[in-house]
C-alpha cells in the first residue's frame, strides 16, 4: 500500500483508555461559555458532555457526510464513551481549546460518536486503527474521506500533536488529494478484508489439542506474584480482570480446572479482591489496574465488568465456601442496586472515572479526610490493614510522582473477626464519601450489558442460594422483554423512549438470550426458555452468515451499511458476539431439540477453529473456547455425542462420565443414570457406602437441592487389598455407580441441569491425595411427554 509520506511522519501514536497510559498531558485553558452545538439534542450523555465545546460537532449521520461532500472537506471522527478518563483529557486539552477548535472547524466536518451507542461504527474504525498501528483504545481519532473511508488515525493525541496532524492533513488534502484517496481506498479494502477477524492459517488440530494450546498459553502469561495475565513475557501492566478465563474455568463447579488453573484462578480472584481495583468502601470493581499489583486503577466503573465478576466470585464461593467471595458479591450487588438501578427499569452503563475534572477524586482519601471521619483509635486500627499512609499510598500513573492521597486496599492478611470490624469502619467512610461530589453517571440502559447482569442475578442467586437475586433477575428479564422491544418483538439497543431507537446488535441478542437461559435454569420456569427460543431464532435470522458461518455484528435489515460488515470474534472485554451466540445456540438446542440451533453453533465454531488454535490469540477468544468446550463436554438430546457421556469431566487421575437413560422425562417419572469413574492405571479409590470402608469413600450426591430427587444408589462390589499393613476395600479400573432420578409429579416443564457431585480421593500404593469433589451438570428436559430410551448397553 502506498502511503503519503507526511502522514507516515506524523507523531507517534499514544494509546489511551483501554491500553497503556499516556504521558502526563499538558493543560490548555478551558474555553469560555459557548452556544450549545448540535450534540445538545442527542440522547447520549457522552455526546451531551461535548455540547458546549467550540468544536462544531455533528452526530454520526447522513447530514455530516453530505456536508463534507458539499464543502469538499475530510471528516474528523472522534469516538469515546462517558466513563473514559483520557477521553475527558483530550476534550479539556483540545476540544475546549478555542485555537484547536478553530483549526478543526476550518479544515474538517467534525463528528462525535458514543461507542456504546454505535458499537458498529466503533468496531469498523477500531479495526482500521488496530491494523494500522498495532494497538487501539479510546478516545479514538480517525480522519475520513466524505465517503467514510479512513486514511489516518490513532487514539489519544496531545493538543500540540493534534494541531500538527491537522496542519499536515490539510496540506495533503489540498496538494496530494490523489494519494490520500488512494490510501483511503486501500485502507477501506483492508478493513473489509479484516471484517471477519480471521488472518491466521488453517488448522487440523482436534478440539482437545486446541484446548491444550489454550491452557499452555495462559500458563505462560500468568503472573505468579500477583495473579492475572500479561500481554507478553513480563508485561503485566496494565492489568484487566480476566473475566473470560475466570468464567471458563469456574464453570461447571470448577471441573475444567487442573491444579495449575485452580492456582491461577484463585490467586487472581484473591489479588483483585484485596486490591485497589476493588472499591473496598462502596463495593464493585473499577475498569482495570494501571499497575501489576492491582493497586492503582482507572476509576471508571462499568456495568459489564461487575456483572461478569459477580458471576466469577459467586462461582468461586460455591466451589470453595470462602466467605470473602460471598462478601465481594454481596457488596457488588449492593452498589449496583444503590447507584446503577434506574427508576424506569434496567441498570445504567457506567460511572465516570473523573469527579470535577480529577480522576478518582471521589474514591481516594487524604490523611486529613480520614482523620475527619474516623477516631484516632479507629484510624490506627484501619490504616495498617488498608495500607493507608499520611503521605499517601500510590504514585501518579503518568509521572510516577508521589500523591498525598490513599486508595484503600487490603495490605495485610485478615480473618473473619477483623473483617467485621473493618466493614463497620468502611461503612463510616462510605457514608462520608456519599456527601462528596460524585462521578457522573452514564444513564444509558444498554440491553446487552443488562443481559450480562441478568446472567449474574441468575447464576449468583443459585451459587449463593439467595432467592432475592433470582427475584431481581425476574424483574430485569420482564423489563427487557416488555420495554426493550418494538411492537413487532424486535429487540432494541436501548429501552423504548429512553434513547435513540436503534435495533439491537448481535451482542444485545446473544447476551439477553444467555441471560434468559440462565434464569430459566436457575428458577425452573419454562417461560424464560420460551422467550430465549424466540429471541434466539430472531438472532439467527438477523445475524447468522449462512454461507460461511459466524455471526455478523449488524443485520442487513435494520442497520446502516458501513464500509464493512464486521463479525466480532474478540472478547472486548465482554464475551464476543460469536462466542456468546454459539454458546446460546448450543444451549437452545439442548433445551428444545431444534437442530437449527445446533447447526448455527457448529457452523460458528468450525468457522473460527483456526483462531482458537493459535496460541497468540487464545487470550482474546475465550468466549469461543468456552462454547467449543461446552460442545465437547455435552452430548445434547438427539445430537451426535462429542464425548462418551451425557456429561463428563477430568479430575483426580480419573475421567468421570454420566449417562442418563432418557434426555426427556415426564412428571412422576423415574430415570436411571450411570456415573462411570475410569481411574488411571496404578490408582484406586476406597469403597463407598460400606460401613467397613476406610479413608475418604467414593460417594455420589446431588450438588445442591434440585427439582429432581436422587434415590437407589448402587455401588459395585469392591475388592479387598492390603495397603500399609491394613486390609482396605477399594475400587480400581472402571467403576460404575447406578442411581435413579425421581421427577416430582408437579415438576414444571423446561430444560434442567441436574448437578451431581462425585467425591473421592485418588490413592496409589503409597498415599492418598486430597479429596476431589467433581461436579457434573446432567441435561434433563422435563416435558409432559416422556422421551425415548438411550444407551441400551447400560439400561436394559
Amino acid at each position: 500500500m502506498r502511503l503519503p509520506l507526511l502522514l507516515l511522519a506524523c507523531l507517534a501514536l499514544v494509546p489511551a483508555c483501554g491500553t497503556e497510559p499516556p504521558p502526563k498531558p499538558s493543560t490548555a485553558g478551558k474555553s469560555a461559555a459557548v452556544k450549545p452545538n448540535r450534540l445538545a439534542k442527542e440522547r447520549s450523555p457522552y455526546l451531551r458532555q461535548h455540547q458546549h465545546n467550540p468544536v462544531d460537532w455533528h452526530p454520526w449521520g447522513e447530514e455530516a457526510f453530505a456536508k463534507a461532500e458539499a464543502e469538499d472537506k475530510p471528516v474528523f471522527l472522534s469516538v469515546g464513551y462517558a466513563a473514559c478518563h483520557w477521553c475527558h483529557v483530550m476534550e479539556h486539552e483540545s476540544f475546549e481549546d478555542p485555537e484547536t477548535a478553530a483549526i478543526l472547524n476550518e479544515a474538517f466536518v467534525c463528528v462525535k460518536v458514543d461507542r456504546e451507542e454505535r458499537p458498529d461504527v466503533d468496531r469498523v474504525y477500531m479495526t482500521f486503527v488496530q491494523r494500522r498501528t498495532g494497538r487501539g483504545g479510546w478516545p479514538m481519532t480517525v480522519f475520513l474521506t466524505p465517503e467514510g473511508k479512513p486514511f489516518f488515525g490513532g487514539t489519544y493525541f496531545r493538543r500540540e500533536q493534534l494541531q500538527q496532524i491537522v496542519a499536515n492533513t490539510t496540506t495533503l488534502w489540498r496538494d496530494r488529494r490523489a494519494d490520500v484517496l488512494e490510501t483511503a481506498e486501500a485502507y477501506a479494502a483492508m478493513v473489509a478484508d479484516s471484517a471477519d477477524g480471521l488472518d491466521v492459517p488453517a488448522t487440523d488440530d482436534s478440539d482437545a489439542e486446541i484446548l491444550k494450546t489454550m491452557r499452555a498459553a495462559l500458563g505462560a502469561s500468568f503472573d505468579h506474584a500477583h495473579g492475572g495475565y500479561g500481554r507478553g513475557p513480563g508485561a503485566w501492566s496494565p492489568k484487566f480482570p480476566p473475566h473470560g478465563d475466570l468464567l471458563y474455568f469456574l464453570d461447571k463447579g470448577g471441573a475444567r480446572m487442573g491444579p495449575a488453573e485452580r492456582e491461577q484462578m484463585l490467586k487472581t480472584l484473591d489479588a483483585m479482591e484485596a486490591g485497589g481495583i476493588h472499591d473496598q468502601v462502596g463495593g464493585g470493581f473499577h475498569r482495570y489496574s494501571t499497575d501489576r499489583a492491582w493497586l492503582l486503577p482507572h476509576f471508571e466503573k462499568m456495568l459489564y465488568d461487575n456483572a461478569l465478576l459477580a458471576q466469577a466470585y459467586a462461582a468461586a464461593y460455591a466451589l470453595t465456601d470462602e466467605p470473602r467471595y460471598r462478601r465481594v458479591v454481596a457488596r457488588l450487588f449492593g452498589w449496583i442496586e444503590r447507584e446503577m438501578k434506574r427508576p424506569g427499569g434496567g441498570y445504567a452503563s457506567s460511572l465516570d472515572a473523573d469527579t470535577e475534572g480529577e480522576e478518582g477524586l471521589t474514591y481516594t482519601w487524604s490523611w486529613a479526610e480520614l482523620e475527619a471521619v474516623l477516631s484516632a483509635d479507629e484510624l490506627a486500627f484501619l490504616a495498617p490493614l488498608m495500607g493507608l499512609k499520611a503521605e499517601g499510598n500510590f504514585r501518579d500513573e503518568a509521572t510516577g510522582a508521589p500523591v498525598d492521597r490513599n486508595i484503600p486496599h487490603w495490605a495485610r492478611p485478615r480473618d473473619a473477626a477483623l473483617e467485621a470490624r473493618v466493614d463497620a469502619l468502611l461503612d463510616k467512610l462510605h457514608a462520608a464519601r456519599r456527601e462528596r461530589a460524585q462521578p457522573p453517571l452514564d444513564e444509558k440502559v444498554i440491553v446487552a450489558w443488562n443481559g450480562l447482569l441478568l446472567s449474574a442475578f441468575a447464576r449468583a442467586g443459585t451459587h449463593l442460594e439467595d432467592p432475592a437475586l433470582h427475584a431481581r433477575g425476574r424483574e430485569l428479564a420482564a423489563f427487557l422483554l416488555e420495554h426493550c422491544r418494538r411492537e413487532d418483538g424486535t429487540l432494541l439497543r436501548f429501552p423504548r423512549d429512553s434513547g435513540p431507537e436503534i435495533v439491537g446488535f448481535c451482542e444485545d441478542h446473544a447476551h439477553v438470550v444467555e441471560g434468559l437461559l440462565d434464569l430459566g435454569e436457575a428458577t425452573g420456569e419454562a417461560r424464560w426458555l420460551e422467550a430465549a427460543r424466540d429471541l434466539g431464532g430472531r438472532m439467527n435470522a438477523l445475524f447468522l452468515d449462512g454461507a460461511r458461518g459466524g455471526f455478523f455484528a449488524t443485520s442487513d435489515e435494520h442497520h446502516e451499511v458501513l464500509i464493512a460488515r464486521a463479525k466480532e470474534m474478540w472478547d472486548s472485554p465482554i464475551p464476543s458476539d460469536n462466542g456468546a451466540a454459539a454458546r446460546a445456540n448450543l444451549r437452545l438446542y439442548a433445551g428444545t431439540g431444534d437442530e437449527t440451533f445446533r447447526d448455527a453453533a457448529d457452523a460458528t465454531l468450525d468457522h473460527y477453529r483456526s483462531a482458537m488454535a493459535d496460541a497468540r490469540l487464545v487470550a482474546g477468544v475465550t468466549a469461543l473456547l468456552r462454547a467449543l468446550t461446552d460442545r465437547m463436554e455435552s452430548a445434547t438430546p438427539g445430537a451426535e455425542a462429542h464425548s462418551a457421556g451425557d456429561a463428563h469431566a477430568r479430575a483426580g487421575h480419573a475421567t468421570i462420565e454420566v449417562f442418563a437413560e432418557k434426555a426427556q422425562a415426564a412428571p412422576g417419572e423415574r430415570v436411571g443414570i450411570v456415573v462411570r469413574l475410569s481411574l488411571d492405571a496404578g490408582w484406586h479409590v476406597t469403597a463407598g457406602a460400606r460401613p467397613d470402608a476406610l479413608g475418604v469413600d467414593l460417594g455420589l450426591a446431588l450438588a445442591e437441592p434440585a427439582v429432581v430427587g436422587l434415590e437407589d444408589l448402587r455401588y459395585p462390589a469392591p475388592k479387598q487389598t492390603l495397603l500399609g499393613g491394613e486390609t482396605v476395600l477399594v475400587h480400581e479400573g472402571v467403576v460404575e455407580i447406578r442411581a435413579t432420578l425421581v421427577v416430582p409429579a408437579d415438576a414444571v416443564r423446561g430444560p434442567r441441569k441436574v448437578g451431581l457431585a462425585l467425591t473421592f480421593a485418588p490413592c496409589d500404593d503409597r498415599m492418598c491425595e486430597e479429596p476431589v469433589v467433581v461436579r457434573l451438570d446432567l441435561p434433563l428436559r422435563l416435558d409432559p411427554e416422556t422421551g425415548p430410551r438411550r444407551h441400551p448397553s447400560l439400561f436394559r
